[in-house]
């Protein structure tokens, strides 16, 4: 893993959203409310007291997520998180 000081944190939220059953973004919101929705199903998570950044994208229906960033605070403002 390129970020091992935050991979105890990664597999916690890993294991949370795999036994989830969310059907929408409000779902989501009651268990993480200081996730940040974006546009088209994409949530952005503070990671180790917002030391890191993770994006992910999430399909509802189909109870599918993809996740298309996982870095640094700093690495997170150099990117363009509606599109990575």
């Amino acid at each position: 893993m390129k970020h091992p000081d935050c991979e105890q944190q990664l597999k916690s939220w890993f294991n949370e959203t795999e036994k989830s059953e969310w059907k929408n973004i409000n779902d989501l919101k009651s268990e993480y409310p200081a996730a940040s929705i974006l546009k088209n199903n994409r949530i952005v998570y503070n990671i180790k007291g917002n030391n890191y950044r993770l994006i992910v994208k999430f399909n509802f229906e189909y109870q599918l997520c993809w996740i298309r960033f996982i870095g640094t605070h700093a690495a997170y403002d150099k990117i363009d998180a509606n599109t990575i």
